[in-house]
C-alpha cells in the first residue's frame, strides 16, 4: 500500500478513476477485510480469475509480492525489511 501511495504522490494523480487510485481503493478494502495469511493469499488468487480487468491486474501484481514476503524474502522497493508474523 505504501508503495502505491508513493506512486500516487510522486505521479500527481487525481482522477477520481485513475488506475492506481482504484488499486489504492481495493487494496485498502482487502486490507481491512480482517483474514488469516491462507485466506489473503486465497483472495488473490481468486482475484487473478476475475473477469474484472482491474482487479484481475492488482491481484496478478501482488501476488508474487505477497508469496515472496510469506518466504521471508524482500520487496523490490524500498529499504525497510519485510516483516513476517507468526
Amino acid at each position: 500500500m505504501h508503495e502505491y501511495e508513493r506512486q500516487w504522490s510522486r505521479g500527481g494523480g487525481h482522477a477520481v478513476r485513475h488506475p492506481l487510485r482504484l488499486k489504492m481503493e481495493q487494496l485498502k478494502q482487502w486490507c481491512d477485510e480482517s483474514c488469516e495469511a491462507a485466506d489473503f493469499e486465497a483472495r488473490l488468487n481468486a482475484a487473478c480469475a476475475s473477469d474484472e480487468p482491474g482487479l484481475a491486474l492488482l491481484a496478478d501484481e501482488l501476488l508474487p509480492l505477497w508469496r515472496t514476503v510469506q518466504a521471508g524474502g524482500r520487496l523490490p522497493f524500498g529499504d525497510e525489511p519485510t516483516r513476517r508474523s507468526g
